[in-house]
């Protein structure tokens, strides 16, 4: 017996033909017609991919500049108030650059 690889033209579109008859019919090997029917594909979510995506969320939902931060720090500014810790920042300047 021929496999469907080894047919080419007019003896494909027959086989395929045969095929979908076949099928159509609820004949195929001898299955019925409800064997034959195809359960539908199940996609399951684990907790932990379902945090992810609600961390994800909530930082894409997140305002990119902290408005009421940078209205308190202006008002500080303003009032003459604002001071800035040297040795920190100094510190911080160090670390971000990896010294």
């Amino acid at each position: 017996m021929a496999t469907i690889s080894q047919f080419n033209g007019q003896e494909r579109v027959n086989a395929a033909m045969a095929a979908a008859a076949l099928r159509k019919n609820g004949s195929v090997s001898g299955l019925s017609a409800t064997a034959a029917v195809r359960q539908p594909d199940v996609v399951t979510i684990s907790d932990s991919a379902r945090a992810i995506a609600a961390a994800t969320k909530a930082v894409s939902d997140a305002p990119a500049v902290r408005e009421d931060r940078v209205n308190e720090i202006k008002a500080a500014i303003a009032a003459g108030t604002y001071a800035v810790d040297s040795r920190r920042l100094a510190s911080k300047l160090l670390t971000s650059h990896g010294i």
